[in-house]
């Protein structure tokens, strides 16, 4: 009974090492595989990295524009005050000056926001790139086709 049992113990235990041990060996062809399976995933990183600087490019190039143009017309209002007879047109006038300056200013820190944000996506991409030419020249290094 006691021979049973521990026969039986005996042969679970064996079965269990014998598929870990024998699970964790891997051919080289696998590992060339899961190695090439690697870099295609490091590529996706990479290329939505790409996709997300493209798009931020694009808002970009229009908040450019918009600071642009919104710099020209508060620079032609506060060129174009000027002091008349009536105080309260005066007071209109710099209000309005005012408000445009203001929007110019809004514009420009989104601007620089924008910059600052593709510059960290770019560090981004460079350092997923140099991740993914060490893969491959690793592959390269070990198993030459």
């Amino acid at each position: 009974m006691i021979n049973t049992k521990f026969s039986t113990a005996f042969v679970v235990a064996a079965m269990i090492f014998g598929t870990v041990s024998c699970g964790t060996v891997k051919t080289p062809e696998m590992q060339k595989y899961e190695a090439r399976q690697g870099i295609l995933e490091q590529n996706l990183k990479l290329n939505k990295l790409k996709i997300e600087y493209e798009e931020e490019r694009t808002a970009n190039n229009k908040l450019r524009e918009e600071a642009r143009s919104l710099s020209e017309t508060a620079e032609n209002k506060s060129d174009n005050f000027a002091v008349s007879n009536n105080p309260q047109k005066v007071a209109d006038k710099a209000t309005d000056t005012s408000k445009y300056l203001n929007r110019a200013a809004k514009a420009n820190r989104e601007l620089v926001k924008s910059d600052r944000k593709l510059e960290r996506i770019q560090k981004k991409i460079d350092r997923e790139k140099t991740k993914a030419e060490g893969m491959v020249r690793q592959i390269e290094y070990v198993n030459p086709e």
